[in-house]
């Protein structure tokens, strides 16, 4: 559910579970309070830093409250909003973990900084992934491309070709959350075209794999990915291949660029989106959709 609509419905006046970070039911000013602190972190995660509410990390709380600076008082009522909005958002499966620490409010958090990414260092990475060549080119750059749309390395290991299906500009697929389930999530245009590219070039072999079923990303013999090693090693490939980029005016990229960098940064491709698992979805070939 979109952030926007989770805070109206959790601030309205009808909604017995409009409460405090600490269960206590929000009264006279403060749901307008709570609402402009959290409508302002909005505003920062999804239109400045692009990542959206449900991707954010500890870094980018920290960063946001830094930025807006004011007293103590000032900033532990930011984390307290924040923080009940997570609470309820967490409460109602919209984020599987709260970005937020209490301890935030009182300055004593040091949460570690990742790094990210701006819009023409993802755009130069997506074209190094291009770039690659070899029998695994069309799975080793699917992979990045899962990295850029903001996939963990984790989720794009766990994909399987079963829970895949096609619409026409558009691929669904159940992505694995952390602390268990799956959530249904929409893919854009460039990634479906990617999908379709790899599916005809997978070499599934039993017992792990299967034409129809079985992990999507497979190595050479079938098997399941590595979840650490194989992402790191192929974004490294492809990061090599941007950095020898003809352009004079390609930006520069950081020295270390790892696989949750690149999913915490700004897509190329757009936010992803929860997709309704109960819409019948059109599908095509051995992922059980037709296009």
């Amino acid at each position: 559910m979109d952030a926007r609509t989770v805070l109206a419905t959790w601030l309205d006046e009808t909604n017995p579970d409009r409460r405090g970070k600490q269960g206590r039911l929000l009264q006279g000013t403060s749901p307008d309070r709570y609402g402009e602190h959290v409508k302002d972190w909005l505003a920062f995660i999804e239109t400045t830093v692009k990542i959206g509410a449900w991707r954010a990390q500890p870094s980018h709380v920290v960063t946001w409250l830094d930025m807006k600076g004011g007293s103590v008082r000032t900033r532990a009522l930011r984390v307290s909003a924040v923080g009940a909005f997570y609470a309820y958002a967490l409460e109602k499966g919209c984020v599987q973990a709260s970005p937020v620490h209490p301890k935030m409010g009182s300055g004593a958090w040091n949460a570690p900084r990742t790094e990210l990414l701006g819009d023409g260092q993802m755009a130069l990475i997506r074209w190094g992934a291009d770039q690659l060549q070899g029998d695994m080119a069309a799975r080793d750059r699917l992979l990045v491309y899962l990295l850029l749309a903001g996939l963990r390395s984790r989720q794009i290991a766990e994909l399987t070709v079963q829970d895949l299906a096609f619409e026409q500009h558009r691929m669904t697929a159940s992505v694995w959350q952390k602390g268990g389930g799956t959530r249904p999530l929409a893919f854009p245009g460039e990634i479906r075209d990617e999908v379709k590219a790899y599916l005809p070039v997978r070499t599934w072999r039993p017992p792990v794999s299967h034409e129809d079923r079985g992990p999507l990303l497979v190595s050479y013999r079938g098997n399941r990915l590595d979840a650490q090693h194989t992402p790191r090693t192929v974004l490294a490939q492809a990061v090599a291949a941007a950095l020898a980029c003809p352009d004079p005016e390609a930006p520069e990229l950081p020295a270390r660029v790892t696989p949750d960098m690149v999913a915490l940064s700004p897509s190329p491709f757009g936010e992803l989106t929860r997709a309704d698992a109960s819409i019948p979805l059109v599908g095509e070939g051995p992922a059980g959709g037709r296009g």
